[in-house]
């Protein structure tokens, strides 16, 4: 059973080569953004040191806009990926007196089975 669940994580990380794995997340998060019709104002990616030597994590903090029904759905397209992704934190604040504009800011790590050092 827990060799069958490893095997099924690893197919969903992240590249070994750290370019590929930058193109891959942020391909998803612009056809998240697409399909929930998010703006998306930045993406900003930065590679940390796993807690061993034998991963490391692609952090990305994401600033967006849209409304509590766009956000939510980039909220939900993101956390429903089958990539191997964890959301650290979100940030929601009014844009607007009604709130009916929203700005979102979220950290999202993904993994992948690589050393930092190895193929950056």
């Amino acid at each position: 059973m827990t060799r069958g669940l490893w095997n099924d994580l690893r197919k969903t990380t992240l590249p070994s080569n750290a370019s590929q794995s930058e193109k891959t997340l942020l391909e998803a998060f612009d056809r998240w953004s697409q399909s929930s019709r998010v703006t998306i104002n930045s993406i900003k990616p930065q590679w940390k040191r796993g807690a061993t030597e034998d991963y490391s994590l692609l952090e990305c903090r994401v600033d967006a806009a849209g409304d509590l029904g766009t956000l939510a759905k980039f909220l939900y397209d993101v956390e429903n990926s089958d990539m191997a992704l964890r959301i650290e934190s979100i940030e929601l604040t009014s844009r607007d007196n009604d709130g009916r504009q929203l700005a979102l800011g979220l950290s999202v790590s993904g993994l992948r089975l690589t050393p930092l050092d190895e193929n950056r």
